[in-house]
């Protein structure tokens, strides 16, 4: 703490002039009652985000001790930015009052998301503490998968009648909007089906008589509870919407998926894409699966790419009669199969990104061409510089020109295969993200069978 503010550190965090860091929530943590009175004044004015944060670098007494001082509002907001690992234990650490009071204050999306990740036992606990009307909200939602619209939609929300005018639909949304956030105001009929809807500002600059019906937007988007999150996403991306209605077969709403929901779907695909293009669980962490459990989700990735290399050590065994005739093929061998593997992984990652974005409908023949027709090029460039080196280092034109030949014929096959691998495994029903995984693997082989076998047919005769 800097002295020349004139306080101390404990009237420095009741003011809000200082961010909290571990050190000085442990150190008024430590200094009684009247420590205990600044933190809870200090907390009010940071983050939840940063609260989590703090939450989990704590000791297990710390954790206890600091989440309980919380006040209900801000403890919910704090645990619903916990990691799903810390959330159990925090929640068993409260009584029932402070339960209660706790998921009083949670959105039930976030409420179902905190209930499913804890044991039957606590989940049962939860359930039975809070309010009737909560507890049927969980128990709804909780009846969508996890990745899924309905699974990630919350029913909390403000929506008027057809019927209504501007001044009675205002009058309805001041009551409804206390305690919720919100930006669009959701227009139904008498039978709750989904008709309209009102952007905020449109409502309140509109004629106090106008009528709802005659004001509302009816170009409408919404979702069915069963879609996937990731189209949820893409939808909201693509018109640029805050929110999107979650609606039922028949058109009445359900909940809605808001843009926050969206960023955390966002950023759980690209934590699933990532890990599984790498051969490893999404739901990977050494506090939450172990060392054991790990090696038990990594290893068949291994062991398949291991069968792939093996595969690639037996062609070299294969031609090892022209290895041991013209030694200087082996320098050569991983530059071919290199940029091959190189090619196949940047045709891969377009692709990959093109599925995402949804810009693949009615185009995959030409997205194939493409990315063949890129490496095709690409792969004439990289072989005249490769066959120019070879030359020139080794005073073989026929020698060059093998290599050359090898490496742009690689590159060729690895950019359309980098192309069609995903789309393949997405038809077939599998994650196209698990391609390069062993993809280069694969490109390999097909350098090493290139390389070693035009040598065979035109070097040694």
């Amino acid at each position: 703490m800097s002295e020349d503010k004139g306080l101390d550190s404990q009237e420095q965090y009741a003011e809000g002039q200082q961010p909290l860091t571990l050190e000085e929530v442990r150190e008024l943590l430590e200094a009684g009652e009247t420590g205990l009175a600044s933190l809870v004044e200090a907390v009010q004015s940071e983050h939840p985000a940063d609260l989590a944060d703090l939450v989990e670098r704590m000791d297990e007494d710390e954790r206890k001790l600091f989440f309980n001082l919380l006040p209900a509002e801000i403890a919910s907001e704090t645990l619903a930015e916990t990691r799903e690992e810390d959330q159990e234990e925090l929640i068993r650490n409260l009584d029932d009052q402070a339960l209660f009071e706790l998921f009083e204050e949670l959105s039930d999306d976030d409420a179902t998301d905190i209930v499913q990740e804890l044991s039957e036992k606590e989940a049962a606990r939860v359930l039975s503490v809070i309010d009737k009307e909560d507890r049927e909200d969980i128990q709804t939602l909780m009846t969508y998968a996890d990745d899924t619209a309905g699974g990630v939609m919350t029913s909390e929300l403000v929506s008027v009648e057809t019927g209504l005018s501007a001044a009675e639909a205002i009058e309805r949304v001041r009551r409804l909007g206390q305690e919720i956030q919100f930006f669009t105001v959701y227009v139904v009929d008498s039978e709750n089906i989904l008709r309209g809807t009102l952007a905020t500002t449109d409502l309140i600059l509109a004629d106090p008589g106008a009528k709802i019906a005659d004001i509302m937007d009816t170009d409408i988007v919404s979702v069915s509870p069963e879609m996937d999150q990731e189209q949820v996403a893409h939808l909201l991306s693509r018109y640029n919407l805050v929110s999107i209605a979650v609606v039922d077969s028949q058109g009445r709403l359900l909940g809605r998926v808001t843009v926050d929901d969206v960023i955390d779907i966002m950023e759980e695909e690209a934590t699933e894409d990532i890990f599984r293009m790498s051969g490893v669980n999404e739901d990977e962490s050494v506090e939450k699966l172990g060392v054991f459990q790990s090696v038990r989700y990594r290893l068949p990735w291994l062991v398949l790419n291991l069968g792939f290399t093996l595969v690639s050590a037996h062609i070299i065994k294969l031609f090892i009669g022209v290895l041991e005739r013209e030694v200087v093929l082996a320098m050569f061998l991983p530059v071919v199969a290199g940029i091959g593997g190189n090619t196949s992984t940047q045709s891969l990652a377009v692709t990959l990104r093109r599925l995402i974005l949804r810009e693949m409908e009615g185009r995959k023949k030409i997205v194939v061409m493409s990315e063949a027709a890129v490496a095709l090029l690409n792969g004439l460039a990289i072989s005249l510089v490769i066959g120019a080196f070879v030359w020139f280092t080794q005073s073989n034109a026929q020698l060059a020109l093998i290599v050359g030949s090898a490496a742009w014929t690689a590159m060729t096959m690895a950019g359309t295969l980098g192309a069609i691998w995903p789309l393949m495994l997405r038809a077939l029903g599998f994650d196209p993200a698990v391609s390069s995984t062993f993809i280069t693997n694969i490109t390999d082989i097909i350098s090493f069978f290139l390389i070693l076998g035009l040598s065979a047919m035109f070097l040694l005769h």
